[in-house]
């Protein structure tokens, strides 16, 4: 009995070696993917994307709550995290050092996948008297989550418009609080309706989103080319009427420090169990590899690039990478 037991003690200085070698293992497959706000419909579909991953490669992806995109795109640049929900108009600014990143520019980032298109809501109380977008001309309203790409969507078409709201800066769930007891006439999200936290302000202080005139649509649009017409229908929010608004596509990014295997591998066990994310977060049934290199707006990842490549997919030359070229 004694033998035995003996057979399987290791000594003290191997155990401390096989410990540091599975820790060192668990570090380098350790990934960090920073998001948005808890309480909206995007932190769920990122983390449902980030589940499917990890339960299908060798890579352990921890979602971090931050304050949206522009906060990403900050916290990526600085190596702070290793992948970084993004959106559109925000990878293009960042790639190419314009807008909100002129002084800041990163020709290192890189898109991965998009999840899905995401929608702008510019909610009101209905109790408040404002049925317009210009009747916030004054008002107390939050233009978004501080750091998110909705707060600078909405100010971008809000300049366009000549909107002028007191504009009340806050995180999204304060907001969501200001809104309920009266302080604030409203408040915006870009996300996939129906927004959980909306749903849950609307149950409580009823809501009524603004609707965006054909002209009103047309004018931004001309202006800001990322953004696209998209309908909120009724009764997306219960009893709520039906409101016209601008979409944008929202999706994963990463930057050239992270390496195309690493990145082929990440893409890869996206897309092939990528039914999972879509059946428990439907808006990402709308999107396929085609859409993502139909619509990049800044330069994919080299990993991601080999992925989409084998897959037959025509890339257009803007979008491949310098390193892959």
């Amino acid at each position: 009995m004694m033998t035995l037991k003996l057979r399987h003690v290791l000594p003290a200085s191997l155990l401390a070696v096989s410990a540091l070698t599975a820790a060192t293992a668990q570090a380098q497959t350790a990934l960090n993917m920073g998001s948005v706000p808890t309480g909206t419909g995007w932190f769920f579909g990122i983390s449902e994307g980030a589940r499917v991953i990890s339960a299908n490669t060798p890579y352990e992806i921890t979602v971090r709550e931050t304050g949206g995109t522009r906060e990403n795109a900050i916290r990526l640049t600085n190596g702070e995290l290793d992948l970084a929900f993004t959106e559109a108009l925000v990878g293009y600014e960042q790639y190419n050092g314009e807008g909100r990143f002129a002084d800041m520019p990163n020709p290192d980032v890189r898109l991965v996948y998009w999840i899905a298109p995401s929608t702008m809501h510019w909610a009101v109380r209905q109790d408040s008297g404002i049925e317009t977008f210009e009747d916030l001309n004054g008002e107390r309203f939050n233009p978004s989550s501080i750091g998110g790409g909705g707060e600078y969507i909405t100010e971008q078409v809000f300049g366009i418009l000549g909107i002028e709201p007191d504009f009340q800066r806050m995180r999204v769930n304060d907001a969501a609080e200001g809104v309920t007891d009266g302080r604030l006439v409203g408040f915006s999200y870009n996300g996939v309706p129906p927004i959980p936290l909306f749903t849950e302000v609307h149950s409580s202080r009823p809501l009524q989103l603004l609707s965006l005139t054909d002209e009103q649509v047309s004018t931004v649009t001309t202006e800001l080319p990322f953004l696209s017409p998209a309908i909120v229908p009724a009764d997306t929010y219960t009893g709520m009427s039906e409101a016209q608004s601008l979409g944008i596509y929202m999706g994963i990014a990463a930057t050239t420090d992270l390496d195309a295997d690493t990145v082929y591998e990440l893409t890869k066990a996206y897309w092939e169990n990528h039914d999972e994310v879509a059946a428990s977060f439907k808006p990402a049934g709308s999107v396929d590899p085609q859409t993502v290199v139909d619509t990049a707006t800044f330069p994919l990842h080299a990993g991601a690039l080999r992925y989409y490549q084998e897959l037959g997919l025509e890339i257009p030359a803007d979008i491949i990478p310098p390193e892959a070229q």
